[in-house]
């Protein structure tokens, strides 16, 4: 009778067990989705860039009898520019610290009367031929994938400038000169293309604002009357720009 009882214990956990879990509803697998591939900064950059550049300048005379008198009062002067700029970022976590140069043709320029004791039908003009800048960028990413980038950015530029005197009808004299001095602004740079990151080659929109202090220069305008006059100048640059990231 025992044995009898054993035997079908047995067949019933065969059968029945089985068939019960049969029946048991499954749990469906979770899904997971992928984790978003972050933008990694850190690399070399070639790129354009473009925009406008506003700025002051200040002058006087540095000829005997007139050394230190304004010759004209200080005046605005205007322009866009366009260039190529390049670089190189490195990321450490969420911080990006990197260098950055730039050359840009640029037609900034201003003119105005003389004032007394010059005469005052005299003009004097500054123009700005082109720029550069080379500069430190450091700055932090922001976004869902780190896609955005703000900086601020600071460094040494120069630019070749002409100052020109006229006297109309009469004659006019020009003189060049490398100018330099030292920027300091901020941006943002933010990640456009393609929409996921890749090993190499993405593209950026940057948008920045600097600004330029070129400090000062005498300029010789007309060696047969050796009269020379000092010319400062100021620069406000607004520009947007596309780099290429590999």
């Amino acid at each position: 009778m025992r044995r009898l009882f054993l035997v079908g214990a047995a067949l019933a956990t065969t059968w029945i067990v089985p068939a019960f879990a049969a029946d048991m509803p499954v749990k469906a697998p979770v899904y997971k989705a992928p984790v978003a591939a972050l933008w990694e900064w850190t690399g070399c950059y070639i790129g354009i860039e473009g925009g406008g550049n506003w700025g002051r300048t200040h002058n006087h005379d540095i000829s005997v009898p007139f050394v230190g008198i304004p010759v004209t009062n200080p005046y605005d002067l205007s322009g866009g520019l366009a260039g190529g700029t390049a670089g190189c970022n490195y990321q450490f976590d969420k911080w990006v610290i990197g260098l950055e140069g730039d050359v840009s043709w640029t037609n900034k320029k201003g003119i105005a009367n003389e004032i007394p004791p010059f005469a005052t039908i005299a003009t004097f003009g500054v123009r700005e031929h082109w720029i550069d800048t080379l500069r430190g960028r450091f700055g932090r990413k922001f976004g869902d994938r780190d896609q955005l980038l703000l900086y601020v950015t600071g460094g040494g530029a120069a630019a070749r400038v002409t100052a020109t005197t006229c006297v109309p009808g009469i004659f006019c004299s020009s003189a060049s000169d490398t100018m330099t001095g030292w920027t300091a602004g901020f941006g943002g740079e933010l990640a456009i293309f393609p929409a996921m990151p890749v090993p190499h080659n993405w593209v950026s929109l940057k948008v920045e604002y600097l600004y330029v202090n070129l400090g000062s220069k005498d300029f010789l305008l007309d060696p047969t009357l050796t009269s020379s006059k000092n010319a400062s100048v100021v620069d406000h640059i607004v520009r947007a720009g596309l780099n290429w990231h590999f």
